[in-house]
């Protein structure tokens, strides 16, 4: 919106010399503070001519301005998330965005720098799709089928309808609704920052719309690659044989739970699915404050968890292995700095190995206990997840190595050692972009990007290089956002292992930190308060 005086109103126009070559001019259409924000950028077509172009200036993924992202070429990647759009088109190129931006004709009068150029109104014609030869090159596919509600498995139906498939397609879930996006549980809608009938990624009518059959509350038992056919069991007990032309294999993981005693209580809850959100919210109350409650892993989820449930009120201690937590995932900067974030809210911090849930309090192996006075009214398990690997064992799949995290191996385009099918998200091991380092990833937006990279593929539109990306999370701990891009070393200290460098004060939320392994590259790095800058150094990880 246009909300000072030196926001431009696009309608009256703005001089040509104005559009910087190699950035984005942010103006309005029109003033006030429910003008729309557009970005003006001006760039040489292939034969030579300066041209202007015009789209909606916040990202569709959860708004973010992209005037303070980072604009490549003809690209333009926003500063929360890092997504992609085509400055040209709008369209959406990188996950977690997938709907386009809004494209605006643009007059230009006059000539040279003197022009002046105005945005007169939303365009009347979409953007350019695929060409009908492109999209021709999934004719021979007459079923799709794609197995995950997750972020993967809905990234996958959502790129092939988009890149002009036309067969049938399926997606089978063992969720009882449509695709959600997971990452607003911990974050928002435990705090009631966001509704329910927010979290559904597109609503049903969508997948309607387009053709897309959604087999809820379906599970995929066995999967036969010679025969290509998929034995999926309903919520009746029914089972269905599929045939397929081509798999999609996106379901996901599944929170590990400590067969310890007391474990399977009805006070003890994960955090996975909307279902345990809910059950969680139940556990906690309508009157959170002065409630208790344990967390058990002090892995993002579960401090995402705990600073979620202690803005509610709740009296929070935090259970885990190690003294400072995401130490290897972040380093033990990071991690004191978020220990030190959640102990100034309050948040207590015990060490210790959990040995059994009793009434309430959670005994650990050294006789101490969480909490130290009192009694809890739940007990969160946050210590991680594990791949859904029961339908790729079933058609024998070729399985990477426990050092890769035990994943269906897949090459850098998703393909797995079937015929005909693909492995995405959370099961998959693919080849790291800045190492090349088999390996599974656990993050929302690499899920997206791996999804839609194995649809791509199945309608021969895959890049050779395939998905090429540094993976990328967030997370947020109370009032701060990190991000962290690329593949963090091995941070123990032990021979070969790499380093973490701080530059900037995280304890103050204002810091980058690049992460080196063992040999001096940098293959990684994270930030808190600055945006761009992060997003400027995860573009370098790719260049030798």
């Amino acid at each position: 919106m246009a909300d000072d005086d030196t926001t431009p109103d696009l309608t009256r126009g703005v001089p040509l010399r104005d559009l910087p070559l190699d950035g984005v001019l942010a103006g309005a259409l029109g003033t006030g503070e429910d003008a729309e924000q557009v970005l003006l950028t001006r760039y040489t077509d292939d034969d030579g001519e300066t041209r202007v172009s015009a789209v909606s200036g916040a990202c569709t993924h959860v708004g973010a301005p992209l005037a303070k992202g980072l604009r490549t070429g003809n690209l333009v990647r926003c500063p929360f998330h890092h997504a992609c759009f085509d400055l040209r088109t709008g369209e959406a190129l990188l996950a977690p965005a997938y709907a386009p931006l809004t494209r605006y004709e643009v007059e230009v009068d006059g000539t040279g720098e003197d022009a002046v150029v105005r945005v007169t109104g939303p365009a009347d014609e979409p953007a350019p799709g695929p060409d009908a030869a492109a999209s021709a090159a999934g004719g021979t596919l007459q079923r799709v089928v794609v197995v995950g509600g997750g972020a993967a498995g809905f990234a996958a139906v959502e790129r092939l309808r988009r890149e002009g498939y036309e067969g049938e397609l399926m997606l089978v879930s063992a969720e009882p609704h449509a695709p959600i996006d997971r990452t607003q549980l911990s974050k928002f809608y435990l705090a009631g920052a966001k509704p329910k009938d927010a979290l559904p990624l597109l609503g049903e009518d969508w997948y309607a719309e387009h053709g897309v059959e959604l087999r809820l509350g379906t599970e995929a038992t066995v999967l036969d690659t010679a025969q290509k056919r998929l034995t999926v069991r309903g919520a009746d007990d029914a089972t269905t044989v599929l045939g397929y032309d081509a798999l999609v294999l996106a379901p996901g993981s599944e929170p590990v739970r400590p067969p310890l005693p007391g474990f399977g209580r009805d006070d003890v809850r994960v955090l996975r699915t909307l279902d345990d959100a809910d059950a969680l919210l139940a556990t906690v109350g309508d009157s959170p404050e002065g409630r208790r409650a344990v967390v058990l892993g002090a892995g993002f989820i579960g401090l995402e968890a705990a600073a979620v449930l202690r803005e509610k009120g709740v009296d929070v201690t935090v259970v885990s292995t190690s003294e400072v937590p995401l130490a290897r995932q972040m380093g033990e900067d990071v991690g004191r700095a978020v220990r030190s974030a959640h102990e100034s809210e309050g948040v207590a911090f015990v060490t210790g190995r959990a040995a059994r849930w009793n009434d309430g309090v959670l005994e650990l192996e050294d006789g101490s206990r969480a909490p130290a006075e009192g009694r809890a009214d739940l007990l969160v398990v946050g210590t991680g997840v594990k791949p859904r690997l029961d339908l790729a064992r079933s058609a024998d799949l070729e399985l990477a190595d426990e050092d890769a995290g035990g994943g269906v191996v897949v090459d850098a385009r998703g393909r797995t050692s079937a015929d005909g099918v693909w492995a995405a998200g959370d099961v998959a091991a693919w080849p790291d972009a800045t190492t090349g380092r088999r390996r599974r990833v656990e993050h929302w937006a690499q899920a997206q990007r791996q999804g839609a990279a194995a649809a791509l593929d199945v309608l021969g539109r895959g890049d050779d290089d395939g998905l090429t990306e540094p993976a990328f999370f967030w997370t947020k701990q109370f009032s701060k956002q990190y991000r962290l891009a690329g593949e963090v070393p091995d941070l123990s200290g032990g021979e070969g292992s790499g380093s973490a460098e701080v530059d900037g004060s995280l304890a103050d939320g204002d810091a980058v930190v690049r992460y080196r392994d063992g040999e001096g590259r940098v293959t990684a790095v994270a930030g808190v308060g600055r945006d761009l800058e992060v997003l400027r150094l995860e573009e370098e990880l790719l260049r030798p």
